[in-house]
């Protein structure tokens, strides 16, 4: 099997649903801090935080992902960079990581964000665009949280 046939996937949970990015999307994984406001733009909906002395836009997984990715308590924050690119970073909450998993690379049926939903583990896993997420997110920003 070729490196393209195969791809390491990071999982974690927001809101009890299982997610999964692949890890060359995943720059880090943060302990979670408070989230510092950002004017004009509910801190419900997203903020920043500081991450190594930056400030990293941090936007929650509800604005990003829908009704049902409510984080009531994260414990991380997945920092992204389409393709690990230091340009364009983003933190996303999330309520805790399940670890990795080497998974054949799939077809991708392409719903929004979501690339392709799969079973690992045992459970259906909806496998996220990080370039994606990061174009949703500037949204949420620019609009002032867009979407209700």
């Amino acid at each position: 099997m070729t490196a393209e046939a195969e791809r390491r996937l990071v999982l974690f949970e927001v809101g009890g649903s299982a997610y999964a990015l692949p890890i060359s999307d995943v720059v880090e994984v943060a302990e979670w801090t408070p989230i510092s406001a950002i004017p004009s733009l509910a801190t419900t909906r997203a903020g920043v935080v500081n991450h190594h002395g930056d400030a990293l836009p941090v936007v929650w997984g509800e604005a990003l992902l829908g009704e049902g990715a409510a984080s009531a308590k994260p414990e991380n924050v997945l920092v992204l960079g389409a393709g690990g690119a230091e340009a364009g970073r983003l933190g996303l909450p999330v309520d805790r990581v399940l670890g990795l998993a080497d998974v054949p690379a799939g077809a991708g049926a392409r719903d929004g964000v979501v690339l392709e939903r799969r079973p690992v583990r045992g459970r259906i896993v909806a496998v996220l665009d990080a370039a994606r997420l990061l174009e949703r997110a500037a949204h949420v920003i620019e609009d002032g949280g867009g979407r209700a």
